[in-house]
């Protein structure tokens, strides 16, 4: 089982994607957050195998999380799901220790396949 942690500052985002996950028996919503310092909190308590984190949120944008996750658990997957389009962020993102980048606008059975690759250890990265 893969235990997933939802970070985005829509509610609606993250009841969509818990809902789709749930169709998967081998992937389970174990936290949610709305902002990066609630991500933080969520990388501290340990029970995740997959963070999956949006770029843009208040209290701590994806950015500045990605920097205090990584100090904290450098080995926890972080897979970015964002609406900036891939050229902007993902090399730099990839750089600073993101496994993964996608764009909101994938298909949803791409966000499985890359949740399932970076649990695996190894990064995803989209033909874009």
């Amino acid at each position: 089982m893969i235990r997933i942690a939802i970070v985005d500052d829509h509610p609606m985002v993250r009841a969509g994607l818990r809902k789709f996950f749930s169709d998967q028996i081998d992937l389970q919503v174990v936290a949610e957050a709305g902002n990066g310092l609630e991500a933080v909190e969520i990388v501290c308590q340990g029970e995740v195998d997959v963070m999956l984190m949006d770029i843009s949120m208040p209290a701590h944008n994806g950015v500045d999380a990605l920097a205090a996750i990584k100090a904290r658990a450098p080995k926890l997957p972080v897979l970015i799901l964002s609406g900036f389009p891939e050229e902007h962020y993902a090399t730099t993102l990839m750089r600073q220790g993101a496994s993964g980048y996608l764009n909101k606008d994938c298909d949803p059975e791409e966000i499985i396949r890359a949740i399932r690759t970076v649990a695996r250890g190894r990064r995803y990265i989209t033909a874009g």
